[in-house]
């Protein structure tokens, strides 16, 4: 690293930026040291519908912990998610057969929005069906409003009577309403059951709203945490899988090989037990989330009381950025960082520096809760995609590029992601 594994950035204020592998382990392993900072969600004071402050995600200390322990329990069990995962990625990879071409960025939203609804919510958005209404619609515009850089950088635009302005605020509210009324079905449908004496669910098999009601959790928690789901839960899941298409069209020879693992491995139906045989797959995912990680900066900790990070004294109240692309390009820990190869992910290639350095869902404590449920749900949607078609290409009107070339890399242009599917 040219700059050596510390520097600072002064964007929206001076930061301690980390890129040590062993560092950022430190920060992510002691959570009660280095929290989380409430810069964040003051940034998006302007989107409160959407970034909730009050939410796993920005909590801190015990009630960070509680929510914690009490949301584990609708991740308790991946093989529970098996079946409606495998019914809606088959449903996605259906409406692809028998065209020329495909935009495929819409229909992998879709997909990755009705499974979060059907395994997490507790309902079925079936918006691969064409059931996209206007509060979904409105929850997509308002995210790609609310997150504009001179939007965060500069709040004071947010108060400005200008359209633009309204049209996000209008959005907001009606996203907002349907996060409400989500929440007033799901007491609706706790209170039939009471009646009717059904018998409860096992725990395992209880929506995440409903583990909420049932817990001391009030209501704008509650709400908080079902309007972050809707962006942590499937957003980033949808931009792994756009990049592991491009991955696949532009690596015809790990293209097969992948597709020939399948075949050989699961020749016929699919079981949840037959993904563990699928270690280059596997492999294939990490690699895509390594080269491609969905938040390749994760900003927001600060240091609690003066602190020793690596040789560094960090005063209490520092900032500290962890870098994570950093990381995953370091020529020292990977060798050949952009080059794709999933076979160093076998056990016997894989150095405890490069597990270290591998972060796309953080880590330590605060580790991604859906991380073993995103990994299961594009490893199903790799699997069925090449057991279905023999040959995956980019359209001639194609193009594999970053929404913001040069910066992250963070998530592909969908509109000029256009496959030929044979």
């Amino acid at each position: 690293m040219k700059y050596g594994p510390y520097y600072g950035h002064y964007v929206t204020g001076p930061a301690l930026v980390i890129t040590d592998p062993e560092d950022v382990r430190t920060v992510l392993k002691n959570i009660d040291d280095f929290p989380k900072s409430d810069e964040g969600a003051k940034a998006v004071q302007h989107a409160k519908q959407l970034f909730g402050p009050l939410n796993l995600v920005a909590a801190n200390h015990e009630e960070w912990h509680g929510q914690r322990s009490l949301l584990n329990k609708a991740f308790t069990s991946n093989s529970l998610f098996f079946e409606p995962i495998l019914k809606k990625v088959n449903l996605c990879v259906s409406k692809w057969e028998n065209k020329p071409k495909v935009c495929v960025g819409d229909d992998l939203h879709k997909m990755a929005l009705d499974v979060l609804a059907t395994c997490i919510l507790g309902m079925d958005f079936d918006t691969l069906s064409g059931n996209y209404s206007e509060p979904l619609e409105a929850y997509h515009n308002s995210l790609l409003s609310s997150v504009h850089p001179l939007r965060l950088l500069i709040p004071r635009i947010n108060t400005l009577p200008v359209k633009r302005n309204e049209a996000m605020f209008r959005n907001l509210s009606i996203f907002d309403k349907y996060i409400w009324g989500i929440m007033d079905q799901t007491k609706k449908r706790m209170q039939e059951k009471k009646e009717s004496q059904t018998l409860h669910l096992e725990s395992s098999t209880k929506s995440m709203i409903e583990l909420m009601y049932e817990s001391t959790l009030d209501e704008a928690t509650i709400r908080d945490n079902v309007s972050t789901f809707f962006i942590v839960g499937h957003e980033t899941t949808a931009t792994s899988l756009s990049w592991l298409i491009a991955i696949l069209v532009s690596n015809p020879e790990i293209q097969q090989k992948a597709r020939q693992e399948v075949l050989d491995k699961v020749p016929n139906e699919l079981t949840y037990d037959s993904l563990k045989e699928l270690t280059f797959i596997d492999g294939l995912l990490k690699e895509g989330l390594r080269m491609y990680p969905p938040a390749p900066i994760m900003m927001g900790r600060y240091a609690k009381k003066d602190s020793i990070i690596g040789n560094v004294r960090v005063p209490a109240g520092t900032k500290i950025d962890l870098n994570h692309i950093t990381m995953a390009y370091d020529p020292k820990i990977w060798g050949d960082p952009t080059v794709i190869r999933p076979e160093r992910w076998l056990p016997e290639n894989l150095t405890k520096e490069q597990r270290n350095a591998w972060t796309p869902f953080s880590g330590g404590p605060r580790i991604c809760i859906g991380m073993n449920f995103s990994l299961l749900e594009q490893k199903l949607f790799l699997v069925c995609l090449l057991k279905r078609f023999k040959e995956i290409k980019l359209d001639p009107q194609g193009k594999i590029t970053s929404i913001h070339p040069g910066l992250f890399n963070y998530s592909p242009n969908l509109e000029k992601l256009i496959i030929q599917f044979n």
